[in-house]
């Protein structure tokens, strides 16, 4: 990842930018829930961005409850090797 990655807090709201943002994001969000993403198919935009359909299947970390089983779409802005952006989108 790009040093000032742009990723969204799909979990809370918002983005966070940076290592540093995205670590702490992580951490908060993986203390409370469990997710699964496959990969289910990519496709190359004009832009040159990478879209990603991914299935991801969500659980409570405490209980391993299901939260959520769905599909959605992942983009990925790169420069030079590196992520600068992510993006969840609707399917």
């Amino acid at each position: 990842m790009h040093p000032d990655v742009d990723w969204p807090n799909a979990w809370e709201g918002g983005r966070v930018v940076g290592h540093e943002a995205v670590r702490e994001y992580w951490r908060r969000q993986f203390e409370a829930i469990s997710s699964r993403v496959e990969p289910e198919g990519f496709a190359r935009e004009l832009d040159g961005a990478i879209t990603v359909d991914v299935r991801q299947v969500v659980h409570d970390a405490g209980t391993g409850e299901t939260l959520s089983d769905s599909r959605v779409r992942h983009r990925y802005r790169i420069e030079d090797g590196l992520i600068v952006r992510m993006d969840a989108l609707d399917p």
